[in-house]
C-alpha cells in the first residue's frame, strides 16, 4: 500500500516502496504529482507574476493550509518550508518593534536559528514534565519582559504534542506581547483533529501560523505557507525586486523551482474534502502504535499522541537504535527523552508502518534478551 495520499490524488495506489527510515517526515510524493512537477521544473517561482497558472496555484495552496487550520481563509504566501516561514514572522515582529523571542524547549530549532539571524534576545520557558509549557513560568518571564514575541508549536517535533496555544494567548494578552504559531507538521490536519488548545482564529494576538505542505500532504521538498491576521503582515514580507517583471520578490529566498509549490496545488486540489478521512486515518494509526508498542509493549512514551507522532522510549534507547542500524534502517530520535520519534505519514500506512511495527518490538526483544 503507497498511501492515502496516491489513491486519492492519482486515482490508483501506487507501488508500495519500503521505507528504510524510521520516524522521517520527509515523504514519497503521489506519482502523479510528480509528473506535475516536472513540468514547472524550469519556471521561477521567484517571479510568480510571470506566470498566472503560478499566481493561481500559491492563491489554492495559501487557502487549503488556511481552511485546513483555522477553518477559514486568512492572508498568507507560499514560503520554502516551515523554517522560512518561523524566520520571516520574526523579522516582522523585529519590524514592529519586539525585541526577544520567547520559547519552550520543544521548539524547532529554526526558531533559535531565526532569533539568532534578527538580532533578538531569546528566552527559553521550561517545560513541565519537558513537553508541556509551564504556564505560570511564561507569566513571570513575560512579567519582567513585557512587549515580547512567544512561538508555540503545534505538533512538536519530538512528540508531537499540541502547545495550548489559545491558553498562551491569554497569557501573551496581558502583557502586551504576541504569538506566532510553528504548525508546520500538524497545521493541515488541525481543523479536524477538533483539539481545544490549538486556535481557531488568528487576531491580533495570534498573528502568524507556519505550515509545511511537504510534510502531511506529501508534496515534494520544498512549499510551505506562512498566514497572518492581517494583509499587511504579508506585504511587509515583500522585497522591491525592479528588474524582474513582478517588480517585488516575497521572503528570504531568490530564484528557485516553481515544480514543488504546482505538485502541491496538484495535490490539495484534489486532496482537501478528504482531509477529515486523512486525518481519522493518521491519528487511529498513532493510537495504535501508542496501544501495542507502550500500553501492551516494551517502550514507553512521554504522553498519549496528540498528532500523527510517537516518541518511544526505552531505558536502552542506544541499543535500540543499534539494533534498528544493524537491520538496515536509519532512525529519527527524540533525545529530550530517550527513545524513538515514530512519525506516522500517509504513505507509512499499511505495509510500511507494519514493518516498522514488527521490527521496533523484535529490536526490543533483542536488547532485553
Amino acid at each position: 500500500m503507497a498511501g492515502l495520499v496516491e489513491e486519492i490524488v492519482c486515482g490508483s495506489p501506487g507501488p508500495s516502496r519500503a521505507s528504510r527510515v524510521i520516524g522521517g517526515m520527509i515523504p514519497e510524493p503521489p506519482s502523479c504529482a510528480l509528473e506535475e512537477a516536472l513540468r514547472w521544473a524550469g519556471v521561477n517561482l521567484g517571479d510568480p507574476y510571470s506566470h498566472p497558472e503560478v499566481l493561481e496555484a500559491i492563491k489554492l495552496v495559501v487557502g487549503f493550509a488556511s481552511r485546513s487550520a483555522l477553518g477559514r481563509l486568512y492572508p498568507g504566501w507560499v514560503t520554502s518550508g516551515a523554517t522560512e516561514s518561523n524566520i520571516l514572522a520574526v523579522l516582522h515582529a523585529r519590524e514592529e518593534g519586539y525585541r526577544r523571542v520567547v520559547y519552550f524547549p520543544n521548539a524547532h530549532y529554526s526558531v533559535a536559528k531565526a532569533a539568532r539571524m534578527a538580532g533578538l534576545e531569546e528566552i527559553v520557558v521550561r517545560a513541565i514534565d519537558g513537553y508541556a509549557p509551564d504556564l505560570a513560568a511564561l507569566e513571570v518571564v513575560l512579567e519582567e519582559n513585557p512587549g515580547s514575541l512567544i512561538v508555540a508549536t503545534l505538533g512538536t517535533t519530538e512528540t508531537g504534542y499540541l502547545d495550548p496555544v489559545e491558553a498562551i494567548a491569554r497569557v501573551a494578552r496581558r502583557y502586551d506581547s504576541i504569538v506566532h504559531v510553528d504548525a508546520a507538521f500538524t497545521g493541515p490536519l488541525l481543523a479536524y483533529l477538533g483539539n481545544p488548545k490549538a486556535p481557531r482564529a488568528l487576531d491580533s494576538t495570534i498573528r502568524t501560523m507556519a505550515l509545511d505542505m511537504h510534510k502531511i500532504p506529501e508534496a515534494p521538498i520544498g512549499v510551505g505557507v506562512l498566514l497572518a491576521y492581517d494583509e499587511s503582515v504579508i506585504e511587509d514580507l515583500w522585497f522591491e525586486a525592479p528588474y524582474i517583471p513582478g517588480g517585488k520578490q516575497f521572503g528570504l529566498l531568490g530564484t528557485r523551482p516553481a515544480a514543488p509549490l504546482m505538485a502541491a496545488a496538484f495535490i490539495v486540489e484534489r486532496l482537501e474534502t478528504a482531509m477529515p478521512r486523512l486525518t481519522e486515518e493518521l491519528m487511529r494509526a498513532a493510537s495504535r502504535v501508542y496501544r501495542e508498542l507502550v500500553e501492551m509493549g516494551p517502550y514507553g512514551s512521554p504522553h498519549p499522541p496528540e498528532s500523527p507522532v510517537v516518541c518511544l522510549t526505552h531505558p536502552r534507547h542506544w541499543s535500540i537504535h543499534r539494533e534498528l542500524q544493524a537491520r538496515g534502517y536509519r532512525v529519527y530520535r527524540c533525545p529530550s527523552f530517550g527513545g524513538v520519534r515514530l512519525a506516522i505519514m500517509p504513505h507509512t500506512l499499511g505495509g510500511v508502518l507494519e514493518e516498522w511495527l514488527e521490527n521496533l518490538e523484535a529490536a526490543a526483544r533483542g536488547v532485553s534478551g
